[in-house]
């Protein structure tokens, strides 16, 4: 939301403006005889969304400081709040990432604490925009309903320059539930966030900061990383132990700096400022997304919020005097980027709201734009774009996400979106690591060199669009590979002269090679012990599907009066998805899956040696009908091959017509069938014939580590269900744990 929501009411059933808010009526609050009810109402507050405002006047927002400013509530903090000593994993940073971080670990009865130096979540601003597979992930993690209900979604496009229409059409979609790229800002996704966590007895530790850390090599340690966490407020110091510490503490990360992380890329001459405004205009298509340029003046972004709103982005590369006084007005403060390395917001007095409404005016001529309302929110960023070396510690018990990671321009909405991704790979792996599932060595590298190859992209692909939009010729960031050298790569972008044909052949080859990653779909990969290299199956392989790419998710049938998408049924944060692909269970495809399900399922196979249902999501998917799979998968005579599949998978029904359904998706052979694991973090690990259990016995030996597991398939695992969810209060509540 942009501002304070009006008061409404639903006495006709849907929502329509009042008078007043019942929410604030107090006397609904008091029974007929004047007794008191139990529940109170919370003190509110109203701040101002914006430190700079226009003519128009002030935008302010009604806040909850009681829900959401954690161990800041001015009622205290609860009873049962007693965080602990010793804990898994300390988050330090409740930004987007941060957060992140602590959804997926509560969800698997990890113990953490989660620091933040900000008294409150953030109020307006920052990130705008969650991409369709963002949606997908967070859907895993059961909070996507709130999150695509939010805004408008990005559906069509334009872009103008110097006057002229380039383009106009529908943005590129997503194959699955979530077409498009849906609006929502920053502050809404950290309320959802720190809900979910309260919800599950976690308060943000606000007012702290990490004073200073280090990692014992002490192999008889269980909780080798000592960390002193200070408050700005008291001036009180706490030492706390754990096994790995998260810096999730922004693109001036401290943690990083300690752990001297080399900062690779550059910083541009480049700035944008931010207008989060209502605007009166006669372009026509100022409530569509879209890019208005001008050969002289820079360009600038629209993109239509929620209520009304539209949030500007003007870019503009300055000269060399004006960039020198802006970078000395870069903020200067422990919380702000450095202008020598990050970039970071400028004072917001340094350029005007006037300066800037002026210089869009001269990028959208011969259309004007004008205020509406008061500002909700207004900033002036320096660009850099830069991707730490190393998103891990050399000893693996340090690790870097989100803008302590990798900074670029908002372009590609890729700042909160590359967070999302970040928490989603490193979460079920630390998850798994903590709860001694998984060999640390062989699985916790996997997070650098995925995620630091999709971040050096991020600022290749954000980082042309820049350039093309603001005319800029700064040469594209330099950033190293997996090893020590510059990684070897060409935009080899078609040359920008001025015209518009050549500007027309940019967007066409630029939107080419990058729909997909622009939506999330796509992603770098690289060999490693979760992705490894295709493996030779003759002629044909098992699925069309390659290692490490996202898993489809088409539409498909639960029982006979239900349906919905395949991810319905891959949900958690971090179980393993075994897909079986069975045809209609009859004829040769019968036997292979048959021989699947005893040795792959049985006593000795994969599934019980490393942790059952607690570690494994089984899913058949079958053509047979409802009415039919019951008796299918029934005995045959004396034998009872698919016995341990009729025990532990979920079956959905793929009964749609063979052009659009999931086994046409996957490319599965009808009479062979396949297996297809499927990461936690819905990427396709490897895939097999059924035949091949060696296939995913070699698989998971590779990085986890066996389990005991009881007669019925039932991992031991403290705090986490057979369904993977996690529960927080019982490995995270009482009584308070001491050294």
């Amino acid at each position: 939301m942009a501002t304070i929501l009006p008061p409404l009411t639903w006495e006709n059933g849907f929502a329509e403006p009042a008078q007043t808010a019942t929410w604030a009526d107090k006397d609904n609050n008091l029974t007929e005889n004047g007794e008191k009810s139990h529940h109170v109402i919370p003190p509110s507050d109203e701040p101002l969304t914006s430190t700079v405002h226009n003519s128009l006047g002030f935008n302010a927002i009604r806040t909850w400081p009681t829900i959401y400013n954690g161990t800041e509530s001015p009622h205290g903090v609860p009873n049962w709040w007693r965080p602990s000593e010793e804990v898994d994993v300390l988050i330090c940073g409740a930004g987007a990432f941060g957060l992140e971080m602590a959804v997926t670990l509560v969800r698997q009865g990890v113990i953490f604490r989660i620091i933040d130096k900000a008294e409150s979540p953030l109020l307006a601003g920052r990130a705008d925009a969650v991409h369709p597979r963002s949606l997908e992930l967070l859907h895993s993690w059961g909070l996507a309903e709130e999150f695509h209900e939010e805004g408008p979604i990005m559906d069509h496009t334009a872009s103008y320059k110097d006057g002229k229409q380039l383009f106009y059409g529908r943005t590129y979609q997503s194959d699955s539930r979530y077409r498009g790229i849906h609006i929502i800002t920053q502050g809404q996704i950290e309320r959802i966030y720190i809900r979910d966590l309260l919800r599950h007895q976690i308060l943000v530790e606000r007012c702290a900061f990490i004073d200073g850390f280090e990692v014992q090599n002490d192999s008889s340690t269980m909780h080798p990383v000592r960390a002193t966490i200070k408050n700005t407020k008291t001036g009180r110091t706490d030492v706390v132990r754990a096994k790995f510490l998260v810096g999730a503490d922004g693109a001036a990360s401290s943690i990083r700096k300690q752990l001297k992380i080399p900062f690779d890329g550059i910083s541009t001459d480049i700035f944008w400022a931010i207008m989060d405004c209502k605007f009166d205009t006669d372009h026509p298509y100022f409530t569509t997304f879209g890019v208005v340029m001008n050969s002289e003046h820079g360009g600038c972004i629209i993109v239509p919020r929620e209520d009304g709103y539209t949030r500007q982005v003007k870019y503009h590369e300055v000269n060399a005097e004006r960039a020198q006084t802006l970078t000395r007005k870069i903020h200067a403060d422990p919380c702000s980027p450095t202008s020598g390395e990050t970039g970071g917001r400028v004072d917001d007095h340094a350029m005007t709201v006037e300066e800037v409404l002026e210089q869009t005016n001269k990028i959208f001529a011969p259309w004007t734009v004008r205020f509406a309302a008061p500002l909700s929110w207004f900033a002036v960023w320096k660009i850099s774009e830069r991707v730490a070396r190393s998103f891990s510690s050399p000893d693996l018990r340090v690790h870097l996400g989100g803008d302590a990671a990798h900074i670029h321009s908002v372009l590609g909405a890729f700042g909160l979106n590359s967070s999302i991704y970040d928490a989603s790979n490193l979460g079920w792996k630390l998850g798994l690591c903590v709860q001694n599932r998984a060999q640390l060595s062989s699985l916790l590298p996997t997070y650098d060199c995925e995620r630091r190859l999709f971040a050096n992209r991020v600022i290749r692909a954000s980082g042309a669009y820049l350039r093309f939009i603001c005319n800029s010729r700064i040469p594209l960031a330099e950033l190293r590979g997996l090893g020590d050298d510059l990684e070897i790569h060409s935009e080899t972008l078609p040359l920008l002269d001025g015209t518009r044909e050549a500007d027309l052949k940019f967007l066409r080859v630029f939107f080419g090679r990058h729909d997909k990653f622009l939506l999330g779909l796509e992603t770098p990969h690289t060999t490693s012990v979760i992705c490894p290299a295709k493996a030779e199956h003759g002629p044909r392989t098992p699925v069309t599907v390659l290692n490490g790419r996202r898993a489809p998710n088409p539409r498909v049938s639960f029982k006979s009066d239900a349906t919905g998408y395949l991810y319905d049924k891959l949900t958690g944060v971090a179980r393993f998805h075994i897909l079986i692909f069975g045809s209609d269970l009859r004829g040769p495809v019968r036997e292979r899956i048959a021989r699947f399900s005893q040795q792959a399922l049985g006593s000795t196979g994969f599934f019980t040696k490393f942790g059952g249902s607690v570690m494994f999501n089984v899913v058949l998917v079958t053509k047979a009908l409802p009415s039919e799979t019951a008796k299918l998968l029934q005995p045959d005579d004396e034998k009872d091959e698919l016995m341990h599949l009729r025990e532990h998978a979920t079956i959905v029904y793929d009964d749609r017509s063979p052009d659009e359904d999931g086994h046409y998706c996957y490319g599965i052979n009808h009479a062979r069938g396949a297996v297809v694991i499927v990461r936690p973090d819905l990427w396709v690990g490897v895939s097999a014939w059924p035949e091949e259990v060696d296939v995913p016995e070699t698989y998971f030996a590779g990085f986890l580590v066996e389990q005991h597991v009881n007669r019925l398939g039932h991992g031991k695992l403290a705090g986490i269900n057979s369904r993977g969810v996690g529960n927080h209060n019982a490995v995270n509540g009482l009584p308070k744990r001491t050294k």
